[in-house]
């Protein structure tokens, strides 16, 4: 069995140091890459988007802000989309991580708040480059991710300024802050549909990999990837 990983251009082999914690063979999906990188998907039993820089805003918002292109990959926009569309053609889980969480709810016709600070005045940010701000996020009992962590709390890291803002068709949130921002998403009907769970922080770097917020998930993950004939 073998996960692919999409490829960002920051902290990039914390995913894969991870991973490799608990020995998962996985692919790179490099959106640098030719044609052949997304055919990858296809020797895959799962598939996990990493997290990275801002997603463009035309595909989310009408007239979106883009004085700040620099920030914007859209050629990884189109490549991860168009990894999202194979994934869910070939009906196999998914793991969203911060940008892929909030780029699965584009995916499902979702938008962003553009920046926490400027919109809703609260500060999700890192405090340095190298570390990240921590944060208590409520988990909303009856959701997958309540049955997955088995609390109705946790401490994680954060990372972001932006986060999901109205939310995708079919989706429900499975976890706030206590800001009242949105830090998880999963399917609000699961029947006959493969796993999806999308959170805004960063499993991958937590210090304690064995935290339930992290170890958990990547569990949950995996054994969902084995069932995937």
């Amino acid at each position: 069995m073998k996960i692919a990983l999409t490829r960002s251009d920051t902290t990039f082999e914390r995913y894969e140091k991870w991973l490799k914690h608990y020995n998962v063979e996985f692919k790179v999906l490099d959106y640098k890459g030719d044609e052949k990188e997304i055919s990858k998907l296809e020797e895959c039993s799962g598939l996990i988007l990493s997290g990275g820089v801002d997603i463009y805003p035309d595909l989310y918002c009408e007239g979106g802000n883009v004085n700040s292109l620099e920030t914007y990959t859209p050629e990884r926009d189109d490549f991860e989309l168009r990894v999202i569309d194979l994934a869910m053609n070939k009906k196999l889980p998914i793991l969203a991580i911060c940008r892929g969480c909030q780029l699965m709810n584009v995916y499902f016709k979702g938008s962003i708040i553009y920046d926490l600070m400027d919109v809703c005045g609260v500060n999700h940010d890192r405090i340095s480059e190298t570390e990240g701000r921590i944060h208590e996020v409520n988990i909303i009992k009856g959701t997958m991710l309540y049955e997955i962590i088995q609390t109705d709390s946790s401490k994680v890291n954060s990372y972001h300024h932006q986060a999901i803002d109205l939310l995708g068709d079919g989706l429900i949130v499975n976890a706030k802050s206590d800001d009242g921002i949105i830090e998880g998403i999963e399917y609000s009907d699961k029947k006959n549909k493969p796993f999806f769970l999308g959170i805004q922080w960063h499993p991958e770097r937590f210090k304690d990999l064995n935290d339930p917020a992290s170890e958990n998930i990547l569990n949950y993950f995996i054994n969902e990837c084995k069932k995937v004939n």
